[in-house]
Order: structure tokens, then C-alpha cells, then sequence
């Protein structure tokens, strides 16, 4: 049973057609606006040293991501074939559709699986993509929010009755798309459907978890032989963890992520019959505090299941603040489901836009926690987006003034700028320290430049050819 809240005898929209016309946009327009604010920069970490430099060459990658679930980057090559459009716009554009069918799925979930109304589901769908655990995975976790929208809109469809098999059919293949698209996502989708499967014994549910588990492991399968062949296998297994990585820092992490969530989110679960939307909820959860029996395994990667967790969490919590204010008087429901949303949705406003030396005062006192994990606002992307006129400056100068087989070497989080911009035959090499590879390489009689940055720099970067540094 739904809930049946005063606030929601207030008409709104005509038709449920137009409540999803208005979700879709109030969902793009939110992921443009960080996206302007940068322009001509693109946003997001993975964005500009894996997505873009990947749809700009994909052939020369094709050898590396065929083993690593590598559907999403494939549609975006096929994208950019069909447009003829530059990677950046096709990265971004996807980036953008890909959060308004984040919206509209999570419409459709409000509607069939939570049995809300229209204008509740309208309610729910605002509250949760204003989260920061929304934004900060649109910012550059790609795959994991295109799966997450086809995760939620799946089971939606688990909810419809069918007498066919066109409904079935159209599960599967959704299904697959899930797994084949994302590693983690897919992990996730695979242990909810085969603890629904068991629960509740429905067929459409059984079989898809028998697809999906079929896809992931035969996936899993090709990923672990090309990974067990690779040269670096070992080091990569027996490697120290990163000194941020400490239960300090990720349980910080989870409070401003999801603080304000956890009471509502804890109503919303207690009321919520159906448990399908629980167990990726559960499961989340407790990857988000594997630190606490392993504090040191960062390749459990809790601060990303943490991410995972409060996108889970919003729903519940907008579930539980639709249950709460339901008692309410008519107009005074009204007026605090806007105030919720209003405090929210600047909330989420400001870490879309702030610059990122300046973040809103909530993540800027937690900076020194989180940042290693998640950026304090999404005007960044390796680096500032202030900087990276800078950056692109520097790249233009390295490109006039060095060898045209001349080896730069930096930082790690310089890659993507170096691969999309240097010219010629010029190659970018980074290591966490580079100035003792750049002597390595120097010693061999390669032609080396170090960058690095330097505040005191009018430019922050400077280029120093590498027998001048000693």
C-alpha cells in the first residue's frame, strides 16, 4: 500500500506522462549546471584520465578495456562514430542523459515498486537527485550511475504483471546490459536478485538472476585470465595500501555523505514492505563499513560502497519523510516537503558549483578527510577546473619548446591532459615520484622533462629539462 498523504490532494500535473516530462528535465537541467559552470572544461576525475582519452583512441585501449566489463565505453565509441561528435561531448552528453534516465527510473520505482502517487514519486525523485551521493557518482562514476538507473528501473518491471513473454524478454537484456557494463554495479545486482529469487520465489526473478549471475561470471572469468597473465599481477596484489585509506577518514566520509539521511532512511526502511530495495541497501552498507574487520583491504574499496550506500539510502529517506509528514495537516505537509526539498537542493546546488578552493562550509571542514575519496565540489577534475587553462598553456609550450620525441614526466592525475594534447611523438610518463624516474630515464639518455606544479608559478606549472634540476 501506498501512502496516502494530504499533501498529495494538491493536482499538480494532468497526466503521469507530463510528471515524467518535468522529472527527466529537472534531472538534466541539475547535471548541466555543474557542466556549464566549467565549460569549456569537462568535470570528473575518471572523465578526463579514462573516458575521454579512451573514445579518442579506442582502438590503441581496446587491448586494456576488453577485460575490464567494457560495454558502457563501447556504446560511447559507437556514439562517437554515429555523431562524429569530439569525445568530450559525447562523455558529457551521455553523462547528462544518463542522469535524466536516472531520474525517470527512479519515477517508475516510486510508482510501481513504493506505490506512490504521482506527485509523491515527483517529491522523491527531487529529494534524491539532489544528494550528494547522486552527485558526486554522476561527477565521473559514469558506468556506476548508468547501471544503478537500470538496476532501480529493472525492479520496477519485476513489480508488473505479464501474460507474454515480451516483458520477460525485455528484463534479460536489460539485465545483461547491467552486468556487462559495470563490474561492481553488476556484482550488486547479481546478490539482490539471487536473495529476491530465494525470498520471494518468483519466476521473472529467478530467471533473471540465472541470466545475470551467467553474464557476470562468464565476465569475471575473462577479466581474472588477462589480469592472472599480466606482468604486474603480483605487485598489484602484495602493493601497500594508500596512507588515506584508514577508518578515520572513511567513517568521516560516511557522516558527510549520508548523516542526515540515516534517520529518515531508518522510517523509510521500517515502513517499506517489499524487500527487494532493501538488499542492495544491506549489501552496500556493509561493504561501506568492511573497515571495521578490515581496516587496511583498500581493495574492498569501502568509500566507494559508501557512495553506493547513500544513493540507496536517499530513497528510503525520501520514503521516510513522505511516511512522516503524512500525518500532517494538508498545507502544512506542503510547506515542509518544500522546505525539505529547498534545503537539499541547495545543499546539492552548491557542491555542483562551488570552486573548489572555495566548497560550502559542510564539506569544506571535512576536506582533509574526504577529498582523497571524493571531491569537496565537482568543479574538478583532476586537478581544478580553474587550473586547467593553466595546465593546457604549459602542455602548449612543452609542444613548441621540446624534442618531438622528448618524454615528460609528472603526477599520475596529469595523464588524461597529457594524452589528449601532446603533439608529436612526445610521451608522458608518471610514477609517485617523479623526479627519481625522471633521473632513471635521464641515466638511459632519453630526453626528459619534469613538470610539476608550483604555486609561486604565474602559470602553477613549470617545465625544467632534466640535467638542469641537479
Amino acid at each position: 500500500m501506498g501512502i496516502h498523504s494530504p499533501l498529495l490532494k494538491y493536482r499538480v500535473l494532468a497526466s503521469e506522462k507530463h510528471a515524467v516530462i518535468v522529472v527527466l528535465a529537472i534531472s538534466i537541467m541539475l547535471r548541466l549546471i555543474p557542466e556549464l559552470v566549467a565549460y569549456p572544461h569537462p568535470i570528473g576525475y575518471d572523465v578526463i584520465n579514462y573516458y575521454i582519452p579512451v573514445v579518442t583512441s579506442f582502438d590503441e585501449h581496446w587491448a586494456t578495456i576488453s577485460h575490464q566489463f567494457p560495454l558502457y565505453v563501447i556504446m560511447l565509441h559507437l556514439m562517437q562514430i554515429t555523431t562524429g561528435l569530439q569525445a568530450q561531448s559525447i562523455v558529457t552528453g551521455a553523462a547528462v542523459a544518463t542522469f535524466g534516465i536516472f531520474g525517470v527510473s527512479l519515477f517508475r520505482l516510486s510508482r510501481s515498486l513504493l506505490k506512490l502517487t504521482t506527485n509523491q514519486s515527483i517529491f522523491l525523485v527531487i529529494f534524491v537527485i539532489f544528494q550528494m551521493a547522486i552527485l558526486r557518482t554522476a561527477w565521473d562514476l559514469h558506468r556506476d550511475l548508468f547501471t544503478l538507473a537500470l538496476m532501480i528501473f529493472t525492479f520496477s518491471l519485476l513489480q508488473r504483471k505479464h501474460d507474454d513473454w515480451k516483458l520477460p524478454s525485455v528484463i534479460l537484456g536489460i539485465a545483461s546490459i547491467i552486468v556487462a557494463a559495470d563490474r561492481m554495479i553488476g556484482a550488486l545486482f547479481c546478490i539482490a536478485m539471487a536473495a529476491y529469487a530465494i525470498s520471494s520465489r518468483q519466476k521473472n526473478a529467478i530467471v533473471t538472476c540465472i541470466c545475470a549471475l551467467g553474464v557476470f561470471f562468464l565476465l569475471m572469468i575473462d577479466s581474472y585470465s588477462a589480469s592472472n597473465s599480466a606482468s604486474n599481477s603480483i605487485a598489484t596484489l602484495t602493493e601497500e595500501p594508500p596512507t588515506f585509506y584508514n577508518p578515520e577518514k572513511l567513517l568521516v566520509l560516511f557522516i558527510i555523505v549520508n548523516g542526515l539521511l540515516i534517520v529518515p532512511a531508518t522510517i523509510g526502511f521500517l515502513c517499506i514492505k517489499n524487500n527487494l530495495l532493501k538488499i542492495p541497501l544491506l549489501v552496500s552498507l556493509t561493504g561501506s563499513f568492511s573497515w571495521v574487520a578490515f581496516p587496511v583491504i583498500s581493495m574492498l574499496v569501502a568509500d566507494r560502497w559508501i557512495i553506493v550506500s547513500g544513493v540507496f539510502l536517499s530513497i528510503f529517506a525520501g520514503y521516510g519523510i513522505l511516511s512522516t509528514i503524512h500525518y500532517l495537516k494538508p498545507r502544512l505537509s506542503a510547506i515542509i516537503a518544500c522546505c525539505i526539498l529547498g534545503a537539499f537542493a541547495s545543499l546539492g546546488i552548491a557542491y555542483a558549483v562551488m570552486p573548489y578552493d572555495d566548497p560550502f562550509i559542510i564539506y569544506g571542514m571535512a576536506r582533509s578527510s574526504i577529498e582523497d575519496f571524493s571531491p569537496v565540489t565537482m568543479q574538478f577534475n583532476s586537478l581544478d577546473i580553474q587550473d586547467n587553462d593553466n595546465l593546457l598553456s604549459t602542455i602548449q609550450w612543452i609542444n613548441q619548446y621540446t624534442e618531438h620525441n622528448a618524454i615528460i614526466v609528472g603526477e599520475k592525475h596529469l595523464r588524461g591532459f597529457m594524452e589528449l594534447y601532446l603533439k608529436d611523438e612526445r610521451t608522458y610518463r608518471f610514477s609517485e615520484n617523479p623526479q627519481a624516474l625522471a633521473e632513471s630515464l635521464d641515466k638511459r639518455g632519453e630526453h626528459v622533462f619534469l613538470i610539476r606544479f608550483d604555486a609561486s608559478s604565474p602559470t602553477n606549472f613549470i617545465v625544467i629539462e632534466y640535467p638542469h634540476i641537479r
